[in-house]
């Protein structure tokens, strides 16, 4: 028997709130297997809660231990996991983890290891190039200013007091036009002395724990973040997200606002006139959210604007670092689109902001996730989820991973294809469901322009936050809908209110949490997973607010029409396709989405909960229609695990309350009545 596997059979359920699992085991012997093929990719699916990220710490720290010991060339193994979700990097550093680790490395008499995490410079603030968007000095100035818009003055508060990863940012504080990346730190931009000094350490550990946006950077140049060589292996968790965190930054987005406002500050008034001209040319509010090839008038109006930029000469020592580097990133993005203008390149489109149409140029990659096979040949690539199949499958029925398999381009034939398995829990704790009846859809669209939660929905759906004793986790789909629901939140449960601050950790808000808290969060589908307090669960309630279906890219949809078009299709028919196309991909996501959502319910055998879902699109088991409006899918069904089909059959289905009898009632008489009702 192999080491990993007698210390999760007979050592691990001696501890204090482990057993033992025989899904459990058979995902760490799958892993075994995989770092034995190296050159390999292999597909291990494996079920929430069965105790996958102990598993594969135990069996990497395994494989580059006794390499150490081995000594020569094996004495250089190391173990690279990346990770989507910042809560699950946590969860994997922290001590408890950590400490059975070292404690199987001891009892195997197998060498001390050293684990470190290592963030990217363009997951982290710039706050010089902030305060540059600004048009302030710096931001404390700008904190100050009681000109700039809340929203602004929000996102300056966030900078000056959180650490300044960009994965907590919401992008609904940014203006139009901006985007996330506007912000982030670049290639020549000073490091803060706390990033600097995490760097150096990282270089050196054993296993390194990175995010999937410095994966990708490491791909493309062959290891120079990591700086992992053979042999060594690669873990991937939530490894889902790898293709589209690919194609976002190895594609490359050029703002006409954005250069327009900095040849302005760089004081090149001609070239500044030049495109804000072409600025409002393009601009067309007509169509706005969308996306739409380039003509031949528009890239020969691109081209001149461009070339007029490149002309430019400003000197280094008139201006500000920060200016002076956001120039030079502007500069190499109009180069590399003007040689993507010249060829006439078929990803490259124009993209117009959602609201007023403010027009940027995108020179999209759709191959990006790709960058996954680099540098294969030369180690152990093991993915890992638990929604990594397309989860369409039938129960009894074997998972299928063409998702993945298609955004990687690694079919099934290729010599670099490994593995595919799947291990789900068979009995692994209780859940209770609840779909309440006649809720309106749950989004309404804004006179000027964007969406937010209907205020009948969330008047309906209130009651259902409330009524449960214990700790309830709410899963958001934004913290745009974090704000609506504390808007209107009763004042008599304010008590029990906790909001998820944008910017905290998630892992510590929820070891604060009272034992009666009511957490809303949109960053708890993944990767939280709290110590269950004594023998229960320690979320009694879980409540899905509603579809986290991410919205379509316009891109994208212009991309595949062309796509299509280019193969004899009309371009009416070429769009259906193309959103068809979207959507079954885009379903697949949600799929993912709201599987990981589910099992933040389920971390223990014994554990008991009541899961309500609010969404109405999702199927009723009474077959009861929905509200006018409502379109359900079943394809949703495919989020609930088969062990769980038959509670979702059983489900309990209230009938919610309409608005206007709501309104006739004092919100104490309202709240009573739902909390008669439910109960």
């Amino acid at each position: 028997m192999h080491p990993v596997i007698d210390y999760l059979t007979n050592v691990l359920p001696q501890r204090p709130g482990f057993q033992h699992n025989p899904v459990q085991v058979a995902y760490a012997q799958a892993l075994l297997d995989g770092v034995k093929a190296q050159g390999q990719v292999h597909f291990v699916e494996g079920d929430t809660g069965i105790g996958k990220s102990l598993a594969y710490q135990l069996v990497l720290a395994d494989w580059v231990a006794k390499g150490k010991r081995m000594g020569g060339k094996q004495a250089a193994r190391r173990a690279v996991i990346s990770t989507h979700s910042r809560a699950l990097q946590r969860q994997l550093l922290q001590p408890e983890n950590l400490t059975i680790v070292r404690d199987y490395l001891t009892r195997t008499q197998l060498p001390a290891l050293s684990f470190q995490l290592r963030m990217g410079r363009e997951n982290y603030l710039s706050p010089e190039r902030l305060a540059l968007q600004l048009g302030v000095i710096s931001l404390e100035a700008a904190q100050q200013d009681r000109h700039l818009p809340a929203n602004l003055r929000q996102l300056v508060r966030w900078a000056l007091e959180s650490d300044g990863c960009l994965l907590d940012l919401d992008p609904a504080w940014l203006p139009e036009g901006w985007q996330v990346s506007d912000l982030a730190l670049r290639r020549d931009d000073p490091l803060p002395e706390s990033l600097e000094a995490q760097l150096n350490e990282a270089v050196n550990s054993d296993i390194l724990v990175i995010n999937h946006a410095l994966l990708v950077v490491d791909l493309v140049t062959q290891g120079r973040v990591t700086q992992a060589a053979s042999p060594y292996v690669l873990l991937l968790d939530e490894a889902e997200h790898y293709p589209e965190l690919a194609e976002e930054l190895l594609s490359q987005r050029l703002s006409l606002q954005t250069t327009v406002r900095l040849l302005t500050l760089l004081k090149q008034h001609p070239a500044a006139a030049e495109w804000q001209a072409l600025l409002a040319s393009l601009t067309d509010a007509e169509r706005a959210g969308s996306a739409h090839g380039i003509s031949d008038e528009q890239s020969a109006q691109l081209q001149g604007a461009i070339e007029a930029l490149l002309k430019r000469r400003p000197r280094e020592s008139a201006h500000d670092p920060a200016l002076w580097r956001e120039w030079l990133h502007v500069r190499h993005s109009a180069e590399t689109i003007a040689t993507r203008l010249r060829e006439a390149n078929r990803y490259l489109v124009l993209d117009y902001s959602p609201v007023r149409g403010l027009p940027g140029i995108v020179a999209h990659s759709p191959s990006a996730a790709s960058s996954l096979r680099n540098g294969a040949g030369a180690r152990a690539t093991l993915l890992t989820s638990a929604t990594l199949s397309d989860l369409d499958h039938a129960p009894g029925e074997a998972p299928q991973f063409r998702y993945m398999r298609s955004r990687l381009q690694l079919p099934t034939t290729s010599k670099r294809s490994g593995q595919q398995v799947s291990f789900q829990a068979k009995h692994f704790g209780e859940l209770r469901f609840r779909l309440p009846q006649g809720l309106p859809h749950p989004i309404a669209k804004l006179q000027g322009g964007g969406y937010r939660l209907d205020e009948d929905y969330i008047e309906r759906v209130l009651p259902y936050l409330l009524d449960q004793p214990g700790r309830t986790l709410v899963l958001c789909a934004s913290y745009a809908d974090v704000e609506a629901l504390v808007d209107a939140w009763p004042d008599t449960q304010r008590h029990r209110l906790v909001a998820h601050p944008i910017g905290q950790g998630l892992n510590e808000l929820v070891a604060t949490l009272e034992s009666d808290s009511i957490l809303l969060t949109p960053a708890g589908w993944e990767g939280l997973s709290p110590t269950r307090e004594g023998n229960s669960a320690y979320w009694s309630h879980l409540v899905v607010l509603r579809n986290p279906r991410a919205a379509r890219s316009a891109v994208e949809q212009r991309l595949v029409e062309q796509l299509l078009q280019r193969r004899g299709l009309d371009s009416e028919r070429a769009a259906a396709m193309a959103s068809g196309m979207l959507y079954r991909k885009s379903t697949v996501r949600t799929l993912h989405k709201l599987r990981q959502g589910l099992g933040r319910a389920i971390r223990h055998p014994d554990d008991q909960v009541l899961v309500t879902l609010l969404e109405p699109r999702f199927p009723r088991p009474s077959a009861t229609p929905p509200l006018a409006g409502v379109i359900q899918s079943d394809a949703l069904l495919g989020a609930i695990p088969a062990r769980f089909r038959p509670a979702w059959q059983q489900a309990e289905e209230p009938k919610a309350l309409e608005l206007g009898d709501r309104r006739r009632q004092t919100p104490a008489e309202s709240l009573q009545a739902d909390l008669k009702a439910l109960l």
